[in-house]
């Protein structure tokens, strides 16, 4: 009887070790992110080494600029006017975030200028393609890791001919 509650303790205990184990490796890491987000680029676009030296400081410049721009327009969507507000207080937020995305559009196309001095528009256009195709990947991932987590069968894609 002793024997069996022992070894009852030991599984419970080894349950919840491993329960804290995975808990800790599904949470986000940003320096992570970022570093496979990189090196899915680097081999996608065929970066060499100096190529991508040179190209990623200005990419991850660009970056941290356009989420700041963002974060503003996240801000304005989230914090709408208040109840007694009329029209012209909806345009005017309105008006703000366009003004924003137009910034946004700005920023982008002086620093893709930027990044055609180090890498050439092809290298930069597959880095912006393998940039694409990575966030759908990590999309798709944690979808599935959600439906997997709730019991439910991952979606069935058709196979064509």
């Amino acid at each position: 009887k002793m024997k069996r509650s022992i070894i009852i303790l030991v599984c419970t205990f080894m349950s919840i070790c491993f329960a804290v184990a995975q808990h800790k490796r599904s949470k986000f890491n940003p320096q992570e992110f970022k570093e496979k987000l990189e090196g899915y680029i680097t081999q996608e676009a065929g970066f060499t080494q100096s190529e991508a030296q040179a190209f990623y400081p200005i990419y991850f410049e660009m970056k941290t600029k356009q989420l700041t721009i963002q974060r503003k327009i996240f801000h304005l969507k989230k914090n709408i006017p208040t109840t007694d507000a009329d029209s012209s207080d909806f345009a005017t937020t309105i008006q703000k975030i366009k003004d924003l995305g137009v910034e946004k559009a700005k920023l982008e196309a002086t620093y893709y200028k930027k990044m055609y001095e180090t890498v050439s528009p092809q290298k930069v256009y597959k880095a912006m393609c393998a940039e694409d195709k990575f966030h759908r990947q990590v999309l798709e991932h944690i979808g599935q890791g959600r439906h997997q987590a709730k019991g439910h069968r991952p979606k069935q894609t058709e196979t064509r001919n």
